[in-house]
């Protein structure tokens, strides 16, 4: 099922009084992924502000597991943003269609506006969600042939740096559309290498000054079980050891300042939403029945799905470093990116395991020079590069970075795909 959103939209501003924000071509739809499963991937589509015929494909997937893509095409980085006081999409200046193509996709199947026709065929690994991810991606280049010679980007944040590793690798030992497009994967504030970055919530936490240095070497202790747990395979007892580590350090940084910390930006306290953040605009507009009609749905959509994600438990911590030095390895450039105000998944964590990955270019980005990243003459942050692979620290950013720093991530995105330097 496909819809050309032009025209629908022109319904939406006629029947509900407002006018859409941006005139991109956009499509909505579903693509069917697994019919013995009845899995159904949720795609939107939005046309680049640029040169739509020659800008590049850029896709999103939105982490969890199991939250919904969409959420970040109206909180992050689409080219319409909801407003808290109207209610209603405004247009955002800083939207990653500028100069690409966008394809926001709910996956795994159940996320968002996706769905399987039974709950328990909801898939349990990174093996599933890349067949899944290629399958959808092979039945696109189908559906909208004329992106097969464009280039192709796989960006996303948070738990998609288990996506994204195992997606880009599987689409690259592929005789696929995909796998001859590919030329860079970017990693947002991505959980990719757990041993590695439970090792860096005490670090973290110390460098803030928000732990003593006793809390700090407890933490190291503690982290010394998980990751021996993990080396172990036992992974039921793994995942419970590890979040012990993540919750006993965020608990007593929250001790030490005398209130709630929100994990994805430890300058702020937690809200009472799930996600630490109120979404709940976006909820309700994505839930309206004219918007449902304009896009073609008729299914309630919720930010994040518990189930989904529930699934994917036995996921958690498995390592997808080595896909990251497989896909560097054949010659596609890898971006991964932290804000540092990001507890979640932090820099420190994201930088030590980016440095630890074992590849061709090891030896020359270790030695590679720290320099800082500028935009329009001021600190946007440092960054790190050699051989392929670069390594962003965003200044004043947590783990949703194009939300907190839109301007500068827009510019992160647009050297990236255009081989700037930082």
């Amino acid at each position: 099922m496909q819809n050309t959103l032009g025209w629908l939209f022109v319904c939406i501003s006629l029947c509900s009084g407002f006018d859409w924000p941006d005139n991109v071509t956009q499509h909505t739809g579903y693509i069917t992924v697994n019919e013995t499963h009845g899995g159904n991937l949720f795609y939107w589509l939005i046309g680049s502000r640029g040169d739509p015929q020659k800008d590049p494909l850029v896709v999103w997937l939105t982490g969890g597991p199991g939250c919904s893509s969409i959420l970040a095409l109206f909180s992050e980085n689409g080219p319409f943003l909801i407003n808290n006081k109207t209610k209603e999409p405004v247009y955002n200046p800083y939207g990653w269609n500028s100069h690409a193509n966008l394809l926001y996709i709910d996956q795994p199947v159940g996320s968002g506006f996706s769905y399987v026709t039974h709950p328990h065929l909801y898939v349990f690994n990174e093996k599933e969600v890349a067949s899944d991810l290629l399958t959808f991606m092979n039945l696109f280049y189908e559906k909208f042939p004329e992106y097969n010679q464009r280039d192709l980007y796989i960006f996303g944040e948070s738990y998609a740096g288990h996506y994204i590793p195992a997606t880009s690798a599987l689409i690259l030992k592929s005789n696929s559309i995909a796998a001859r497009n590919l030329k860079g994967i970017g990693i947002g504030d991505g959980f990719v290498d757990p041993a590695v970055q439970y090792h860096a919530y005490g670090e973290f936490m110390y460098s803030q000054n928000l732990i003593s240095e006793a809390t700090y070497k407890t933490a190291n202790l503690t982290s010394d079980i998980c990751t021996g747990l993990i080396d172990t395979k036992v992974w039921i007892l793994a995942v419970d050891e590890c979040q012990i580590v993540m919750e006993g350090v965020l608990e007593a940084a929250e001790v030490k300042l005398k209130r709630s910390i929100n994990p994805y930006d430890i300058r702020i306290p937690c809200g009472d939403s799930l996600l630490c953040y109120n979404f709940d605009d976006v909820t309700t507009f994505l839930n309206r029945e004219d918007v449902q009609k304009a896009i073609g749905v008729n299914r309630t959509w919720q930010s994040c799905n518990m189930e989904v994600h529930l699934f994917m438990l036995g996921d958690w911590i498995a390592s997808f470093q080595g896909d990251v030095a497989d896909t560097l390895s054949a010659g596609v450039r890898v971006l991964v990116y932290n804000g540092k105000y990001d507890y979640i998944c932090n820099y420190i964590g994201g930088h030590e395991w980016t440095s630890r990955m074992r590849w061709h270019g090891q030896t020359d980005f270790n030695k590679a020079n720290t320099t800082v990243w500028t935009v329009d003459g001021t600190s946007a942050g440092t960054v790190q590069t050699a051989a392929g692979l670069t390594f962003l620290a965003v200044n004043n950013a947590g783990h949703l970075v194009p939300m907190d720093q839109p301007k500068n991530s827009l510019d992160m995105l647009d050297r990236f795909l255009t081989k700037q330097p930082f």
